[in-house]
């Protein structure tokens, strides 16, 4: 059983390389084993041929324009193939000769070895006499008509009719084929035969599609003629050389196959059409076919490895069949458990589908969403109008954007379905959390950089203080006092005290601390915090009080400094025309309980619910980030413990903490 499976898995991978190695073949004119030992490199014998052969000749028709023409203004030979093979002889390093011909003479010269490169369509009766390249692009036949004609819709209607067609096209061919009766009028050009319809001497015009449209449009009774949207083939054009130069042959795909991978073709187009054309296919599709080609290859590859392993598994075989056939209604089930909000609109924005989350957010059933206005519902979900959702609608791409609404942050992102109308997946996804996280790290960051920065300066300061302490010692042992001196050196005591005390608080705050449980003196970290604060409080006249006595207790240190730092600054702010500030501490055996009290401009009652959430301020540009009372509610939930809040407006606001301790208190 095993060997069957491997013997399945290498069938499988071989089958997969020859799917590769098709695509190869139909986009690059390769294949898996000369990208692997590089055999598209020129080989010892094919430069010996370059060498011997001194000239190479590239005959083509003279007068199909844009493919290739002599330019009457300039006499010069142009076109899209004359520009391709000057990219050949380029890679080639060998100078291509240009001829031009009427195309049966063009034909004929090739034949006969008089030159040995010209391009057209492959078929049955040229193989005879030519060896065809990889193709360099592809073209399609169509028919021309006079405007008023109403009975020739494809080439199945061309039997009994005059049809121009230049001696030697590849449409004389086709028509025999695939048609009997056709009176051909054999001409030298696309030009004549047009002539011949507009004069009434033939019906229709039959040939390579650029080159009739180039006609039509230059012609100054072009509105008397018509193409038919019906064309009659599409083709690959290839380089064909004599049958006896099949090492040039050799030489010409390789150089091809080079040129392709330089995208010199979509470059050549650019140049004569301003944008790409239809003349290079697009590789998308073979790539969509490779892929499912490779995909089906590996389905096919499981189903039989589990119908080999266990030949009794064919009802469950039958359960997965069931459940492929219901996928739509499991895909259902995932777009309704995504918790993003998910809504499917039309152009209209009309809603077509939503998933449960999103049902759940604005409280209705889905069949009361479902068919309504997407703006509709523009209050609960964004803050955008008719207009500027339609402008985003009609850009035509997915567009990615962020949003603030309801003070929390959202993402939107568009997504195009394909469909047989126009569809539009929106997602909408709450980011507040994540956008939280970043501004709570750069801010971290910044008082990391504020930290280190406070440390520095404390250590500056105290190595001058230190040596003021010293002085200050020789003055006191060496000095006899007077009164005055005294008061002065015990004021200069004082402040070295005070500027030392400062310094110490400084640095407890700027080292580094853990999240771990300690025991602590609750009354001096307010203490210091205050201290630290002491120079704004001052400027707006702002008195601090602590109420509550000495007590040591068993509380997360970090969280608490959190707590209080931010407490004590929302205060502060509030006081812009002075006040007090009363901080009041109790300890029971359970908890401890902060009131951060103080006499400011109070809260509105509208903002009391919205206080704790994140970015939500009532400061100005520049003056806070809105997080501050969003950290003192995180901080207090962390560690188990609530807040409450009571404010009146014009009188002030108390917050009021309760943490659990972690220890035992020790007053």
């Amino acid at each position: 059983m095993k060997r069957k499976i491997i013997y399945s898995f290498f069938l499988g991978v071989i089958i997969i390389l020859l799917g590769i190695n098709i695509y190869l073949q139909k986009e690059l004119g390769s294949s898996i084993w000369k990208e692997i030992f590089s055999l598209n490199e020129f080989t010892l014998e094919e430069k010996n041929w370059l060498k011997e052969n001194k000239v190479i000749i590239y005959g083509g028709d003279k007068n199909a324009p844009p493919l290739r023409f002599l330019d009457e203004e300039d006499n010069q030979y142009k076109g899209i193939v004359i520009d391709y093979m000057r990219a050949l002889s380029i890679e080639i390093e060998k100078d291509i000769k240009i001829k031009p011909y009427v195309w049966d003479k063009a034909l004929v010269a090739l034949k006969n070895k008089e030159t040995q490169i010209c391009d057209m369509f492959e078929s049955k009766e040229r193989s005879k006499h030519y060896l065809f390249s990889d193709p360099i692009y592809n073209m399609r036949g169509v028919i021309l008509t006079r405007g008023n004609e109403r009975n020739i819709k494809s080439y199945l209607n061309l039997p009994n009719k005059r049809v121009a067609v230049p001696r030697g096209d590849y449409a004389i061919e086709f028509l025999k084929k695939n048609t009997r009766g056709i009176t051909f009028i054999y001409t030298k050009d696309i030009n004549e035969a047009i002539e011949l319809i507009l004069n009434n001497k033939a019906d229709a015009v039959v040939g390579d599609e650029p080159v009739i449209s180039y006609f039509v449009e230059k012609s100054s009774r072009k509105n008397m003629l018509k193409i038919l949207d019906n064309h009659m083939y599409e083709n690959e054009t290839v380089l064909a050389v004599n049958k006896k130069d099949k090492i040039l042959l050799n030489i010409i795909n390789k150089s091809i196959y080079a040129l392709r991978k330089k995208g010199v073709m979509v470059k050549i187009q650019q140049k004569w059409f301003g944008i790409s054309t239809p003349i290079v296919k697009d590789g998308v599709f073979n790539k969509i076919k490779l892929f499912l080609f490779i995909f089906s290859i590996i389905f096919l590859m499981a189903i039989y490895i589990l119908c080999i392993w266990n030949k009794n598994l064919k009802r469950e075989v039958r359960k997965q069949t069931i459940e492929i056939y219901n996928s739509k209604k499991n895909l259902q089930t995932i777009f309704d458990g995504l918790t993003n909000f998910m809504i499917v609109i039309d152009e209209e924005l009309i809603i077509r589908d939503v998933n449960k989350s999103l049902c759940q957010f604005v409280h209705k059933d889905k069949d009361e969403i479902i068919n309504n206005e997407l703006i509709l519902f523009k209050d609960k979900l964004f803050p955008y109008d008719e207009e500027y959702l339609k402008e985003i609608i009609n850009k035509n791409e997915n567009v990615v954007m962020e949003y603030e609404w309801k003070n929390r942050i959202y993402e939107l992102n568009t997504f195009f379905l394909e469909d047989n109308e126009i569809r539009i997946l929106i997602m909408i996804k709450d980011i507040t959390k994540g956008k939280l996280s970043e501004k709570k790290m750069l801010q971290s960051n910044k008082m990391m950089a504020v930290g280190q920065l406070a440390a520095g300066v404390a250590h500056e300061i105290r190595n001058p203080l230190g040596v003021i302490v010293n002085y200050l010692y020789i003055l006191k042992k060496n000095i006899k006092y007077e009164e005055k001196i005294e008061r002065a050196i015990n004021v200069i005591d004082e402040s070295v005290n005070r500027a030392s005390n400062i310094i110490d608080n400084l640095l407890n705050f700027s080292r580094m601390t853990n999240m771990e449980i300690r025991k602590i003196e609750i009354k001096k970290i307010i203490e210091n915090i205050i201290q630290l604060e002491e120079l704004i409080m001052k400027k707006n006249n702002i008195k601090g009080k602590i109420i509550g006595k000495r007590s040591y207790i068993y509380i997360n240190e970090e969280s608490i400094k959190h707590i209080l730092i931010n407490l004590i600054s929302n205060s502060i702010y509030a006081m812009k025309d002075g006040g007090t500030i009363i901080i009041d501490i109790k300890t029971t055996n359970e908890d401890l309980i902060i009131k951060c009290i103080d006499t400011g401009s109070g809260i509105k009652k509208e903002d009391l619910e919205n206080i704790f959430n994140p970015f939500f301020t009532t400061k100005g540009p520049n003056e806070g980030t809105g997080l501050g009372l969003y950290i003192v509610y995180n901080e207090v939930k962390k560690n188990g413990g609530d807040i409450r809040v009571k404010s009146k407006v014009g009188e002030g606001t108390t917050f009021k903490v309760r943490l659990p301790l972690r220890g035992d208190c020790n007053g």
